[in-house]
């Protein structure tokens, strides 16, 4: 079954699997009903993921989940598909608990992220801060350049502008402080520019990959 969304088009090949070709950066993603909590119908078809199925949604907070609401002019279409969908995961006997590993996989990413304030790079089991002249002393104080093994990554976030705040990209470790400086401050943070905000979202997103398989 194919239907037609605001977002490209969904796939649906009746047993398992839900691929989506999205008209813009997202490309194609596959989704296997093992990934899904449930799908809903209510003026548009929502599906609704597992915790820790999708890196994207994880990086970004739940905040870009509006990847999985489709606008969909043929309801009647949408409702065969959910209740197939539905039925596909009773039998899988899929549970709505956390996933234990990634079902959906991040979108490709390069190895390296230009920021306003720093370049991260991963290499050598190593996440490679380089900061620039411009940026804060407190952004410094712990080396320029400044490395953290990707073994002592504990979870990483992104975050899109907000107001006059730039979007960011930042990581944590059992060394992190509980009350963090700004993304400004922070030397594990790397503010991105509004128009690199997806290119920062696809890098943490296969950072997060990287840390918890």
């Amino acid at each position: 079954m194919r239907l037609q969304t605001d977002h490209g088009t969904l796939e649906w090949d009746g047993t398992g699997t839900i691929r989506v070709r999205y008209d813009g950066p997202l490309g194609e993603r596959v989704i296997p009903v093992e990934a899904l909590s449930g799908v809903r119908v209510s003026g548009a078809l929502d599906l609704e993921l597992r915790e820790h199925a999708d890196p994207l949604l994880s990086v970004s907070g739940g905040s870009y989940g509006s990847i999985y609401h489709f606008e969909i002019d043929d309801l009647a279409a949408a409702e065969r598909l959910a209740s197939e969908i539905r039925i596909a995961r009773a039998r899988r006997a899929v549970p709505e608990t956390a996933a234990t590993a990634w079902l959906v996989a991040p979108p490709l990413a390069a190895d390296a992220l230009e920021g306003r304030d720093a370049t991260v790079a991963v290499a050598n089991g190593l996440l490679m801060f380089a900061y620039p002249r411009s940026a804060t002393r407190r952004k410094k104080a712990d080396g320029n350049p400044r490395s953290i093994s990707l073994a002592d990554i504990l979870d990483v976030e992104w975050r899109p502008r907000e107001g006059r705040h730039a979007g960011f990209v930042r990581v944590g470790t059992t060394g992190t402080p509980v009350e963090r400086p700004r993304p400004k401050h922070d030397p594990a943070a790397v503010r991105v520019a509004a128009e690199d905000e997806i290119e920062a979202l696809f890098f943490a997103a296969r950072l997060l990959t990287r840390i918890q398989p």
